[in-house]
């Protein structure tokens, strides 16, 4: 018996070392496996995210430089070279071009989910814009999420120095915009978007400076989900749609191509298939790891439940006078610990 009290007697040690290495080598191994698929399936998002026919469709509905451009103009005039995706390690301490690696030397690596350039049309005032989107699964209960888009836009205005401008010439830098993607928003925030930006505000007097000289970062963040809800169309429909373990691959297909005109690349297609796979895995992971926790439950409460039926038992032997040692023998326990029980 496990009585609660402790054993009288030891176990062998080295067998009972053996199976707990093993029951921590196979929890250890099956920790990792679990990681590794959620990474694949993260990483898998941000390539689809990285298509440039989606940052296209982002640009031209949350970007308002973009806002009357045509998607193929904006994915093949002002989208430059290949988005870059935060699982390829560039090393380098600026932005420029396909680095995705901001390296600082007191404040760190950052390693951006998606970053890419993109030309402004004519007459939208500076030659480009930066841009950053990050892709969640999850917001992080540790810390604010805006709190971290707000740093990413610092780092990205602040590493521009010796790439965009050099010296004092500050009227060179360039408008950042970092765009959060939270993929699985609880339902009082599905299907919204909000906007972080600098504004001018006048306290006294009428001066009114020229909004591009100060509008040089904006955050935005989209928060994904609820089908049924009446917001569910655009863009939001559209992530949704791509990002979602819940939507099939034939309806994801049907959707994108029928209502915004994404033919599904054979890439797209690999991605899109190998993000579903994943999903299920990890549904079923989930369902697996579920009932382990219930097997686990239900063996602790037997246990619990047997030792408290030998206590009553030990009791009621105890009163009858029954001797401590022939007790002790019948229940695995010390004497010690029956002289224990006998005085409750």
């Amino acid at each position: 018996m496990a009585y609660p009290f402790g054993p009288s007697q030891k176990r062998d040690s080295s067998v009972d070392a053996v199976l707990q290495c093993k029951h921590k080598d196979t929890s250890l191994a099956q920790a990792l496996h679990d990681t590794s698929m959620q990474s694949q399936y993260d990483a898998a998002c941000k390539r689809l995210l990285s298509e440039k026919i989606v940052l296209a469709w982002i640009l031209k509905e949350c970007v308002p430089e973009y806002r009357e451009e045509t998607i193929d103009d904006i994915m093949n005039k002002y989208i430059e070279g290949t988005p870059e995706v935060s699982s390829v390690p560039v090393q380098g301490s600026r932005i420029q071009g396909g680095n995705t690696e901001d390296t600082d030397l007191h404040e760190g690596t950052i390693r951006y989910d998606i970053f890419f350039r993109a030309l402004l049309p004519k007459g939208k005032g500076r030659l480009l814009l930066l841009i950053n989107v990050e892709a969640q699964n999850k917001e992080n209960p540790q810390y604010p999420l805006v709190s971290r888009m707000v740093y990413h836009l610092a780092r990205q205005t602040s590493s521009q120095h010796g790439v965009e401008f050099t010296n004092d010439h500050y009227g060179d830098l360039q408008k950042v915009y970092s765009i959060w993607i939270c993929m699985n928003a609880p339902k009082r925030r599905a299907n919204s978007m909000n906007v972080y930006e600098m504004t001018e505000k006048q306290v006294a007097g009428h001066v009114k400076l020229k909004k591009p000289d100060y509008d040089l970062m904006t955050g935005i963040v989209l928060w994904l989900g609820d089908p049924a809800s009446k917001e569910y169309k655009g863009i939001f429909k559209m992530l949704h749609t791509l990002l979602s373990n819940k939507v099939e691959e034939p309806k994801k297909r049907q959707v994108l191509e029928e209502e915004y005109d994404i033919q599904m690349s054979e890439k797209m297609e690999k991605e899109v298939s190998a993000m579903c796979n994943l999903s299920q895995g990890i549904l079923e992971q989930g369902i697996q790891q579920g009932e382990r926790k219930g097997v686990r439950r239900g063996r602790q409460e037997q246990r619990i439940k047997d030792e408290r039926q030998n206590i009553k038992r030990m009791k009621k032997l105890l009163a009858a006078g029954i001797d401590k040692t022939t007790i002790a023998n019948v229940f695995d326990c010390s004497v010690a610990e029956l002289e224990v029980l006998s005085k409750k």
